[in-house]
């Protein structure tokens, strides 16, 4: 009889070479078990890309190739595989860590799973995501984890994948040469209010703690005459109190930076003061608006106000979902900073407060990656610097003596390694729990 090649085994070498080719792309180094096999096809061992140096951790793996058709229940983001049972048991006796990764060639992808990480109650079934669980070079890290042995305190391995740019979520502030300090008839902000609220032409930018008045501009131009002892006001270099060591003189520094920035921005944002939060503000109930930027160069745009559908009853009440974010201010050495942390706060029509808004927070936070955080990032980076400008139709027109705060972005900096993508993961412990009561969509109402 004459000997033959079955398809069978063509399609398996083929995904072994595939999967082959990934492991050494991504820096690592793959040993092929020869023809003695009963079920791994192959070994990993790390090997760090920056010295070359093996690092002696290995993992099983077992390539499963398919031709073409569909995986069992596969959907446009998921599908299920079902592990034999001779396989699983033989694995369990592995002293290494052992995936599986599965290949098919009518489209060339190829998908990777811990064969432990079985869905509960089913320790036969893996349960596959298309973009979580995709064999790539950016699954380096994920690789490397399942090499530690948790019983050893103190046992890590190293971030494996190549470095990147990385943003600084900090913007320089430049302060006026000039700050004017007063004495003031009154004790606090709190109790100056009402006599301020009835003058005219009157700006809330300003500070009183302990009856002494601090802001960037001259009081006696505005209706902050009225709360000021005029024949106190005094200009003086701004240096010589925003930069020295004073408790008070720091504190107060800190809330007119704060101050001053929140009339920067009234066009765009609302301030929340229980909160502590910046927010972008609706510009009509249920209706979703957008802020253009520039991003690495190109002009784009976020969706920076999104209006959402009740998907169990579409006439029911949604919710509005605004981005938003905390601002501190910081001084290190002689220069001040704003330091910025982006997040959202949800609304159920762009104005009255959302009455479970961690639920549908802990659900957006749950989908976080790099890309959105570092988008979100750059987005109110170029919200700040815009607006010390004059540009009219991105924020309202103003005097020149409105702005007061010039703020500046950080050079971008250099990483020798990749910050882990399950490092980016930030998920609210509860998450899981307020899947079942999310109620709504992604039905975005224009």
């Amino acid at each position: 009889m004459t000997k033959t090649i079955t398809d069978s085994q063509v399609l398996g070498e083929l995904g072994e070479t595939a999967a082959k080719k990934i492991v050494l792309e991504t820096g690592f180094i793959y040993e092929h078990r020869g023809r003695l096999e009963a079920g791994t096809d192959g070994l990993i061992e790390l090997r760090d890309p920056k010295s070359g140096a093996p690092l002696g951790k290995l993992l099983g793996v077992q390539v499963k190739a398919t031709a073409t058709g569909k995986y069992l229940r596969e959907t446009e983001t998921a599908f299920e595989y079902l592990l034999k049972p001779a396989d699983l048991k033989y694995w369990r006796q592995s002293n290494i860590p052992v995936i599986i990764v599965l290949w098919r060639q009518s489209d060339g992808s190829a998908y990777w799973k811990d064969v432990t990480d079985s869905v509960r109650g089913d320790e036969r079934r893996l349960k596959f995501d298309k973009v979580d669980d995709v064999f790539d070079t950016g699954c380096a890290d994920r690789l490397g984890g399942l090499t530690v042995d948790r019983r050893t305190p103190g046992v890590f391995v190293p971030p494996l994948n190549q470095g990147e740019t990385a943003i600084i979520n900090l913007l320089r502030i430049k302060l006026p040469e000039e700050i004017f300090i007063a004495t003031s008839p009154f004790g606090s902000g709190r109790d100056a209010v009402p006599e301020l609220v009835k003058q005219s032409n009157v700006r809330f930018d300003w500070v009183i703690r302990k009856r002494r008045y601090v802001s960037f501009f001259d009081p006696r131009e505005y209706g902050t005459k009225a709360i000021v002892d005029l024949d106190q006001v005094e200009a003086i270099d701004t240096a010589i109190f925003a930069l020295n060591d004073d408790v008070d003189d720091t504190n107060d520094t800190m809330d007119l930076l704060r101050r001053t920035v929140e009339r920067q921005l009234a066009a765009q944002l609302t301030y929340l003061r229980k909160e502590r939060l910046f927010y972008f503000h609706a510009v009509a109930a249920n209706k979703s608006r957008s802020y253009r930027y520039t991003a690495n160069v190109k002009e784009t745009s976020a969706r920076v106000v999104s209006a959402y559908a009740n998907k169990k009853n579409p006439e029911g009440k949604g919710y509005v979902r605004h981005h938003a974010a905390t601002f501190r201010f910081e001084r290190l050495a002689d220069e001040w900073f704003i330091v910025v942390d982006p997040t959202f706060y949800f609304t159920n029509d762009g104005f009255r407060p959302h009455r479970y808004p961690a639920a549908l927070l802990a659900g957006k936070k749950r989908l976080e990656r790099n890309a959105a955080v570092r988008g979100q990032v750059i987005m109110w980076q170029h919200l700040l610097a815009e607006s010390t400008k004059q540009d009219e139709g991105l924020f309202d027109k103003r005097q020149q003596t409105d702005v007061f705060l010039g703020l500046e972005h950080l050079p971008v900096i250099e990483l020798s390694r990749a910050v882990p993508e399950s490092s980016w993961n930030r998920t609210d412990p509860r998450a899981k729990e307020m899947e079942s009561l999310d109620l709504f969509d992604e039905r975005i109402l224009e």
